[in-house]
């Protein structure tokens, strides 16, 4: 990997480091005023009933979501187009000044598609985990007004993370030291986990507590490892979209202009990708996985594209300082 391509990766990496806490907060926050806007009645009711998708009608209905996650999207918007205003300023130095158009109607599409896949995501995840939790209660036979007391509480939860934390929960009752080996335990937590199964077991309180605090870390993850992906994808696309800006208006040939993909490559590197890198395309074309940039139909995806005008990396004509600098 050459000097530049470095400095490109390390300037697209840390706009999205900038961007990614403020979505985490932002996500947080959504998730808090899903678990305040929500009624326990309403609920109870809904679950006796046995209607669930009644609750993505009323409680969590379109409009809820939406509202919740209004300010998640505001972010994000603003990160792509802040970040594609930064790429121009890395452009090649006949490209150099222009004005980036966040009002185009490609650009306006981009980002709402990239809006879709995001936000679209985080209100699937919340979907998804109170279904899954009401559908198991009701399996269950536990008390309809136990399971909206509880409902809250895994708001914020992926899908997955929910049998995560009801498995914790079961091996803290079973005196399982499976416990221990838990992603997330508080270490803490360990040393009375340990005592405790040595002995009489741990009390209801504290099996409460420690599930309580394994379900908040898990909420944490998951809106860190939201807003960690979707700050990267932000920034990949406001790269392309400053290369089109330029593009469009004539001051890059886009018939010369490719992008080469480019990857971490350390043992987290999907294998997959490892085979794709130095794949080379037109700008505006796909690469041959079909992904049109890097990690676009995958999660968590940390590769990205690499601008070339006639096999030399792009911005700045072989100005470092504007890499640095942006």
């Amino acid at each position: 990997m050459s000097p530049t391509e470095i400095l490109f990766r390390r300037r697209l990496e840390r706009r999205a480091s900038q961007l990614s806490p403020e979505l985490r907060q932002s996500i947080l926050r959504a998730f808090n005023k899903l678990r305040a806007s929500v009624s326990e009645t309403q609920l109870e009711q809904i679950i006796r009933s046995q209607q669930i998708e009644l609750i993505f009608e009323g409680p969590l209905s379109a409009q809820v979501l939406d509202q919740a996650f209004a300010a998640s999207q505001k972010t994000l918007r603003n990160g792509v187009e802040q970040a594609a205003e930064s790429v121009t300023r890395t452009l090649p130095a006949s490209a150099r000044g222009i004005a980036f158009n966040v009002l185009s109607p490609d650009v306006v599409v981009a980002i709402r598609e990239l809006d879709t896949a995001v936000i679209g995501g985080l209100k699937d995840g919340v979907r998804e985990v109170v279904r899954a939790y009401v559908e198991q209660g009701l399996r269950a036979g536990v008390n309809p007004r136990e399971v909206a007391r509880q409902l809250r509480s895994v708001i914020g939860l992926a899908p997955n993370q929910l049998s995560y934390v009801e498995n914790f929960r079961q091996e803290l009752l079973d005196g399982d030291l499976s416990a221990l080996e838990r992603t997330l335990l508080d270490k803490r937590s360990v040393g009375t986990i340990r005592k405790a199964f040595a002995g009489n077991g741990l009390s209801e309180g504290q099996i409460d507590k420690m599930t309580e605090a394994y379900r908040q870390s898990w909420i944490a993850t998951n809106a860190e490892t939201n807003a960690r992906t979707a700050a990267l994808d932000a920034n990949r696309l406001a790269e392309h979209l400053g290369y089109k800006n330029a593009v469009d208006q004539g001051f890059l040939d886009g018939g010369t202009l490719t992008k080469r993909w480019s990857g971490v490559l350390d043992d987290r590197e999907r294998e997959s990708h490892v085979l794709m890198q130095g794949n080379t395309v037109p700008w505006d074309g796909n690469f041959s996985n079909g992904q049109f940039l890097p990690g676009d139909t995958e999660y968590n995806c940390r590769c990205i594209p690499i601008y070339e005008t006639n096999g030399q990396v792009r911005p700045g004509d072989g100005d470092l300082s504007a890499l640095v600098a942006a």
